[in-house]
């Protein structure tokens, strides 16, 4: 039986799909927010003195988690966000487009045997 390579699977549409209002959210999103990047809390946790105190009761390794988590709530808020997510929606759709290439199969008229040097 070989299939119509004209014929796209369902996942391929679901790809589109995604990837059509990923990016339409991300443009929205980055439309939609503004410059306020005043942040008492984020202006304490970027102190020397907090770094400091940090530093001294866990250590090196707890001032690069404390960064590491700054940096990753960042990815949440504001033009980031909108970053967050055209990254994400291209990385989802690229799997499904990917996906739908397995599923399709070989090319009509192309065989197993066909494809052996």
């Amino acid at each position: 039986m070989t299939r119509d390579p004209h014929r796209r699977p369902a996942i391929w549409y679901w790809g589109v799909a995604i990837l059509v209002v990923g990016i339409a959210s991300a443009v929205v999103i980055a439309l939609s927010v503004g410059d306020d990047d005043s942040d008492a809390a984020r202006e304490l946790a970027s102190s020397r003195m907090y770094q400091h105190n940090l530093e001294l009761m866990g250590g090196k390794f707890a001032v690069l988690t404390a960064e590491f988590n700054d940096w990753f709530a960042s990815l949440w808020h504001g033009r980031a966000l909108a970053g967050t997510v055209a990254v994400l929606t291209v990385a989802i759709a690229a799997a499904c487009f990917l996906l739908a290439h397995l599923m399709a199969g070989p090319p009509r008229g192309e065989t197993d045997a066909s494809r052996d040097p």
